[in-house]
């Protein structure tokens, strides 16, 4: 029950990182940093084989951080030159999110925990 409530808010926390991501300024900057503090939560509630709140979660921080994001968005890209800035963010994201996706995908390996993995196999089992 714990992980679900987390996981949904996440995702809820996720959503609500749009709205300062699309004001200009240090707002923006506030938003990506939610945002990434909502994938740490997600992946948090998405280890024993539950999924989908990361991967929800990594969709919305996909969307804010390429799309909505006032210092971040690719087209500034080809508007603006500077390159350092919006690189070193796409930098924090690739770390923070590649950091997250290991933390998940090796919490249910069989070899680090094999009475963890085997109870996340029943649950998901129907």
């Amino acid at each position: 029950m714990l992980y679900r409530i987390t996981g949904w808010a996440a995702i809820a926390l996720s959503i609500v990182a749009l709205f300062p991501s699309y004001q200009t300024g240090a707002l923006s900057v506030i938003g990506f940093y939610i945002c990434l503090f909502s994938l740490l939560i997600g992946a948090f509630a998405s280890h024993l084989g539950h999924y989908f709140y990361y991967r929800t979660v990594f969709l919305i921080a996909l969307m804010n951080v390429f799309i909505v994001n006032d210092g971040t968005r690719f087209m500034l890209l080809i508007e603006q030159s500077d390159w350092v800035y919006i690189g070193s963010m796409y930098g924090i994201f690739i770390v923070v999110g590649s950091i997250c996706s290991f933390l998940i995908r090796r919490e249910d390996t069989p070899q680090l925990n094999p009475k963890r993995y085997e109870a996340s196999q029943k649950k998901l089992s129907p």
